[in-house]
């Protein structure tokens, strides 16, 4: 059945669909989102856990960004800033880290001045090649990969300076969950007579005549004026399940070719609950803790007194052991933790109440966490942000070009941009 015309529709009903809907909608257009989930926020996913918010996707604001922070006050939620103190453990000690690496400020010269861009590997390779430099490109190595989920094979290392060089020592939480965000959202879109089609997982778009036909599970169609595709990246480049990927009638080679010049990471979070927090009479004022173990990254709920440990596996290592189960990442979790406190298995499970693992590779209408750049993204980004014939934008942090990209923020500022695109080219 094709019902009638929806004249403005947006496949996707994460943070960048809902702001780019909503903009729309204000400026005064009927429009309709559609979401393959049964709930609205994409890859922000607030849940409460033993009584406490724990995020199953992001989780921070790194630094003063101007979009995010400006819609949290618009609705009222609030942001707390986070300055715990972030530790080291080596050698089975834990030592709070004040310094950056030696020959850090030296690498970001180097990679500021690079004339033509490079693979991060291979930049580091050509230009910090000695064993006096191996520290350095271990640790440069890891950033990349853990925070930017960047494959340091394909990763541009001109996307990573313009990145690290705006790095802001801010960071900010959100106590109520950033799902609180996409909630008021999604309630002033609704409020505003926006319609949103939950389990809906679009399945064909077919624009080749006067109006864009969606073909969504279940036979069911609908027909509108424009479209405006806000979706992860992993299903629309052809490298994710058959099942949940969108297939385009007449096919979009060219954009195909530029989703294919940007990267996509994946993520693991590992959430454990204890009865009480074990490691603040070592450590209370830890925010961060890095190591060298099968999990390196762990953070607290600091300045909040939570009984609560996050861990992360970013990049082409959370891809590797992407197919292993929660029983597996809950075992190299105690692990992990053990050695970093010295302490037994035994002691680590003592008390331990709640693991939550969120595997975003198997997560389904996703199928990874959030985008990175290659070699020649600035092209591939702009053939990304240019519609099909006025009729079909793409919409996301993925298109997004600037200082902070993989954030909330990048979907956004995307989403605005792409909303004032749509409204430019109704007005021609």
């Amino acid at each position: 059945m094709v019902v009638d015309n929806l004249h403005i529709g947006i496949a996707g009903a994460g943070i960048a669909g809902l702001v780019s809907g909503l903009e729309l909608q204000r400026a005064g257009h009927t429009v309709s989102i559609f979401e393959a989930r049964s709930r609205t926020g994409g890859r922000i996913q607030s849940i409460s856990l033993d009584g406490m918010v724990a995020e199953c996707g992001p989780e921070f604001i790194h630094g003063k960004l101007t979009e995010t922070i400006s819609l949290l006050k618009k609705y009222n939620i609030s942001y707390d800033s986070i300055n715990g103190k972030t530790y080291s453990a080596k050698g089975g000690k834990l030592r709070a880290t004040y310094d950056i690496v030696e020959g850090w400020d030296q690498l970001l010269g180097k990679m500021k001045s690079l004339q033509n861009d490079l693979p991060f590997h291979v930049f580091l390779e050509e230009y910090f090649s000695g064993d006096q430099f191996s520290e350095l490109k271990k640790s440069a190595s890891r950033f990349a990969e853990g925070f930017d989920l960047a494959d340091t094979e394909t990763a541009s290392t001109e996307a990573l300076i313009l990145e690290w060089e705006h790095e802001e020592s801010e960071r900010y939480r959100i106590p109520a969950g950033y799902g609180t965000l996409t909630q008021a959202l999604e309630n002033e879109f609704i409020n505003g007579g926006g319609r949103i089609f939950l389990n809906h997982p679009i399945e064909t778009v077919n624009w080749n005549s006067d109006k864009i036909i969606l073909a969504v599970k279940g036979d069911r169609k609908f027909n509108m004026d424009k479209l405006v595709v806000s979706l992860p990246l992993s299903v629309l480049n052809h490298s994710t399940a058959e099942s949940e990927s969108i297939v385009f009638l007449p096919s979009i080679i060219e954009k195909q070719a530029a989703f294919n010049q940007i990267g996509f990471g994946t993520v693991i979070k590992i959430i454990l609950t204890w009865e009480r927090a074990f490691w603040k009479k070592l450590i209370p004022d830890a925010q961060f803790i890095f190591s060298d173990h099968f999990i390196p990254t762990w953070w607290t709920q600091y300045p909040l007194d939570l009984p609560m440990l996050t861990g992360w596996i970013g990049g082409p290592k959370a891809m590797q052991f992407a197919h292993e189960t929660d029983t597996f990442f809950r075992d190299k979790a105690v692990e992990s933790l053990a050695s970093i406190f010295s302490l037994t298995n035994e002691e680590i499970e003592t008390g331990l109440k709640e693991c939550r693992i969120f595997n975003w590779k198997n997560e389904p209408w996703s199928r990874g966490a959030y985008s990175y750049s290659k070699v020649g993204f600035r092209s591939a980004k702009a053939v990304c942000r240019e519609s099909l014939q006025y009729r079909i934008y793409f919409s996301g942090e993925a298109y997004y070009e600037g200082p902070f990209p993989g954030t909330v923020e990048a979907a956004i500022v995307n989403a605005l941009y792409t909303a004032k695109r749509i409204l430019s080219d109704l007005k021609a």
